[in-house]
């Protein structure tokens, strides 16, 4: 092995540098900085790895069964099923909440919706609200619209988003609000809690 020791490498004009070839492995020892200056273009053609991140944490969970809750009074959704979850991190056991991981602190978007059922078919309105630690960082509803039909129905659906700041264990929640007559229930098809980390 031989070392090469220059200020500045300059190619001839109208040619390309190439350093290496095929099937060589160009390394940049650990602690250097590979610099880019201002009005210079990176241009890629073959496969990029292990740059920028990934959207994770990242997860969604729901309602595998109806949940019985009382009129008028805002409650935790209880999400006991999940279609992914990447760190393992949300709870789907205990508290239905996903906390954020050691390490993973940073800006997150969530979504969440909860599907308001009355089994009278006289359900008037629906609420959503996603909780950080205990408390409410945004929420929604859907009223029932006289103007639309004579009499109420018996399903409703409201949804909420937000991208909240987050740090290691800062955990979201997932509430709901129903009104109406009759057993009001958050309907499992429609009650869903979903969020991932965004890449910074």
């Amino acid at each position: 092995m031989s070392t090469l020791n220059v200020n500045t490498i300059t190619p001839n004009s109208g040619t390309t540098i190439t350093i290496g070839g095929s099937g060589d492995t160009i390394t940049l020892p650990s602690g250097a900085t590979l610099a880019v200056e201002s009005g210079a273009t990176i241009s890629n053609s073959g496969t990029a790895s292990g740059f920028g991140g990934t959207n994770t944490p990242a997860f969604t969970a729901y309602s595998n069964t109806d949940q019985t809750v009382t009129s008028g009074v805002w409650t935790k959704a209880n999400l006991q099923a999940e279609i992914i979850d990447t760190d393992s991190a949300f709870d789907s056991t205990t508290n239905y909440r996903f906390t954020v991981p050691a390490g993973e602190g940073g800006n997150y978007t969530f979504w969440g919706s909860i599907s308001g059922y009355d089994s009278n078919e006289t359900i008037s309105a629906v609420g959503v609200k996603i909780y950080k630690n205990g408390s409410e960082v945004s929420g929604a509803f859907t009223y029932f619209d006289q103007r639309q039909s004579s009499t109420p129905g018996n399903y409703m659906l409201a949804a909420v988003s937000i991208v909240v700041s987050l740090v290691a264990t800062d955990y979201i929640e997932l509430y709901g609000y129903v009104t109406g007559g009759g057993t009001k229930k958050f309907q499992n098809s429609g009650t869903i809690l979903s969020g991932y980390k965004l890449v910074s």
